[in-house]
């Protein structure tokens, strides 16, 4: 009876829907590598609410290689905003990146977007569907940019969005714990002048660079060595952050052909009683193992790309199983009568050898106690318990 049960309970629709699986997927953790500045280009949106309670947004642009990051609060996160803050302040100033990666955010997929980078000659990349790690330098930079912002004084915490430039521009001049140097010196191949700096006079006043050709080869000198020793502190931080996060990977990886159910993401609000997983079963047609990326389709030919830990396996899952709840009249089973093990647990393969005993076996219930009166019923008679010996 005990392995009757547990069959049931494993392949019961309503139960696979609304329990998350124990362990969750988890997939071993690949990083983005570059060589260079602008090389790509990473871009988000950041918000939060000013003194009166409206949200701001701030646009927030990071070079992945040297770390330098950027922070543009903006009116709304329009596509045409995010184009011409791109244009203004980051293209016209430092160039045109090789590549530019977000999220799937219809501010960063919308024609101005594409228009703009078709014009610039910049390739462009994004995210699976709510998987923001695959943004993580981006992601990391806004939970510091918070953690700054929320260590003002109250009188200045009121008037953050003035105090945004400030907050990144100390980011940058900060020694990156990745790279090992500052963004900005990375970026720029010299440190910036600071106040503490022209107290102590300590910047600038190396009197070897006489004239311009002098002070490029000293630039290109510095440049070059600073960014082999990040390269190679940035190798050494990659495999230590992939070695500590790859100890809680689990879950096996899926073929092509395999039946999958997708992360129930896009309710919004307080998700207490919604389903964990969504409904559809869509199946596995292309895989891609070195990201850990999948692309699925549905019985109606509806394709889409989702990272494998917003994938759950459900190839033990009958082909006729409806996970939407609802149930044909053969498939009904009255538990307040009758458990008929045969109706309602469902032929798994070798029957006669998970369930030794007669499969059309017929367990009465409740049959040793008398109705109970419904509370707020006139009936307040106590129910007599009737004894069976078993």
């Amino acid at each position: 009876m005990e392995r009757e049960v547990r069959y049931y309970v494993k392949n019961c629709g309503r139960c696979v829907l609304s329990k998350t699986p124990e362990p969750a997927a988890r997939a071993p953790m690949e990083s983005i590598k570059t060589t260079a500045p602008l090389e790509l280009v990473c871009i988000d949106f950041w918000s939060a609410e000013d003194h009166n309670n409206k949200s701001v947004d701030v646009l927030v642009i990071t070079d992945h290689f040297t770390k330098l990051a950027h922070a543009f609060p903006c009116r709304d996160q329009t596509a045409k905003k995010v184009a011409r803050t791109l244009w203004d302040k980051f293209f016209c100033v430092y160039g045109f990146p090789k590549r530019i990666h977000s999220d799937q955010g219809t501010s960063f997929e919308s024609d101005p977007i594409t228009e703009l980078l078709e014009l610039a000659g910049v390739s462009k990349s994004h995210t699976t569907p709510y998987h923001p790690m695959g943004n993580g330098g981006t992601e990391r930079f806004n939970r510091t940019l918070g953690s700054m912002l929320r260590s003002l004084p109250p009188r200045q915490k009121h008037k953050w969005p003035q105090m945004v430039q400030t907050m990144t521009f100390v980011y940058n001049c900060t020694a990156h714990e990745t790279t090992g140097f500052a963004p900005f010196y990375l970026m720029f191949g010299r440190v910036p002048r600071l106040p503490v700096d022209l107290m102590f006079r300590s910047v600038l006043l190396d009197d070897t660079v006489c004239d311009y050709g002098a002070f490029v080869d000293s630039l290109l000198k510095d440049l070059k060595s600073a960014m082999s020793v990040a390269q190679r502190h940035t190798e050494s931080e990659r495999r230590h952050q992939a070695t500590q996060y790859n100890k809680r990977a689990k879950g096996q990886s899926l073929s092509v052909g395999d039946r999958v159910l997708v992360a129930n993401k896009a309710c919004r609000g307080k998700r207490k009683l919604a389903d964990r997983w969504g409904d559809t079963i869509f199946t596995v047609v292309a895989t891609k193992p070195a990201l850990h990326v999948y692309r699925i389709r549905d019985s109606n030919g509806n394709e889409k790309v989702v990272h494998r830990n917003l994938l759950l396996g459900v190839n033990f899952l009958p082909l006729d199983e409806k996970l939407d709840g609802s149930s044909t009249d053969d498939d009904e089973v009255d538990v307040h009568s009758t458990l008929d093990v045969s109706h309602s647990v469902r032929a798994a393969p070798s029957d006669s050898f998970l369930f030794p005993l007669r499969m059309s076996l017929s367990l009465p219930l409740m049959q040793w106690q008398e109705p109970v009166p419904h509370r707020g019923s006139r009936n307040t008679q106590v129910p007599q318990w009737s004894s069976r010996k078993m």
